[in-house]
C-alpha cells in the first residue's frame, strides 16, 4: 500500500512512478505470455489483436480475464492496492491492452486524455490507469510522455483521428495543446526497466513517439475503474475487448 506522502504526490502530479515493482520471475512470465499471445497459441475468443500497418502487433486487447499471468498481475496487492486507494473504493477492470513498439516500425499514439473519449463510453472519470514496462522503455524506443499536473485541466477538445495508424485515436486538438503545454519541463518521459510501474488519471494528457530504436518497447495498461462506476447505454457502443461488459471487482480483500 503506498504512504500518505505518496498518494499526495500521485494527486497532486496526476502520477506516480514506482520503480522495481515487479520481480525478475514476474516479468519472465509476462514475457512468455506475451509471445504465446502475439502467435497467437489458443488465445481466448474475447483477446482482439490490432497491428500496426506494416505488420507487427500494435496492441492486444483484454488478456487480463482469463490468461495467466495477467490475471494474477492485475489483482495484485502491489498494483491493486494502491489502487483501491486512489478510488477509494473496489475496482473492476475497464479494459487491458498489451502496447508494443517493435523496433523501427511501433508507431505514435497522439497525445490524448483516456478520458477524453472514455467520456462517450458512458462512465463517470472515476478510473485509472497503470502501466508496467516489462522491456526497456527509453527517449529513443518511445515511452510514454505525460504531463505533469494536467488531469487538473478538465476534458480537453479532442478530435477523431483514423488516418495516423492503424488503430483510430482520439486527439487533442493542436489550439488547445499549444495553450495549456507553453514549456517542454511540464513534459515527463517515462523512462524505466523491466518491472518498473507508473500509475496516472484518466484525465493526464499524455502520449508516445515512434520507435527510432532497435530496442522494442513493452508494456502492459490495466485501467481500474471504480466498482460502481459501470458503462450507462449509450450509442453504438465499443466492443467488449475495449470496453468490458465483465465487472468481476478485482481488488476485493486488498
Amino acid at each position: 500500500m503506498w504512504t500518505d506522502a505518496q498518494l499526495q504526490t500521485y494527486r497532486e502530479q496526476g502520477f506516480l512512478f514506482q520503480p522495481g515493482l515487479l520481480s525478475p520471475q514476474q516479468i519472465d512470465e509476462l514475457r512468455t505470455s506475451t509471445a504465446d499471445l502475439v502467435n497467437e497459441k489458443n488465445n481466448p475468443e474475447e483477446v482482439h489483436i490490432v497491428r500496426e500497418k506494416s505488420g507487427p502487433v500494435r496492441t492486444v486487447f483484454c488478456m487480463h480475464r482469463r490468461v495467466e499471468p495477467w490475471r494474477s498481475i492485475c489483482r495484485s496487492e502491489p498494483i491493486g492496492g494502491p489502487v483501491k486507494q486512489i478510488l477509494g473504493d473496489d475496482a473492476y477492470i475497464f479494459h487491458s491492452k498489451l502496447n508494443l513498439k517493435e523496433s523501427f516500425e511501433g508507431t505514435v499514439w497522439l497525445w490524448h486524455q483516456d478520458y477524453g473519449y472514455w467520456q462517450y463510453d458512458g462512465v463517470d472519470d472515476r478510473l485509472v490507469s497503470v502501466l508496467i514496462m516489462f522491456g526497456p522503455n527509453t527517449i529513443h524506443n518511445g515511452c510514454v510522455l505525460l504531463v505533469a499536473g494536467s488531469h487538473r485541466w478538465g476534458v480537453l477538445d479532442h478530435y477523431d483521428d483514423d488516418v495516423t495508424t492503424s488503430y483510430k485515436q482520439w486527439c487533442i486538438q493542436p489550439e488547445a495543446l499549444r495553450k495549456h503545454i507553453t514549456d517542454e519541463d511540464m513534459i515527463y518521459p517515462v523512462v524505466g526497466q523491466a518491472g518498473d510501474v507508473c500509475f496516472f488519471d484518466c484525465n493526464i494528457v499524455h502520449g508516445s513517439n515512434h520507435n527510432f530504436s532497435p530496442a522494442p518497447r513493452q508494456t502492459v495498461i490495466f485501467a481500474y475503474s471504480a466498482i460502481d462506476n459501470i458503462p450507462r447505454g449509450v450509442e453504438n457502443p465499443r466492443p467488449d475487448w475495449v470496453v468490458s461488459r465483465e465487472y468481476e471487482p478485482v481488488t476485493a480483500g486488498l
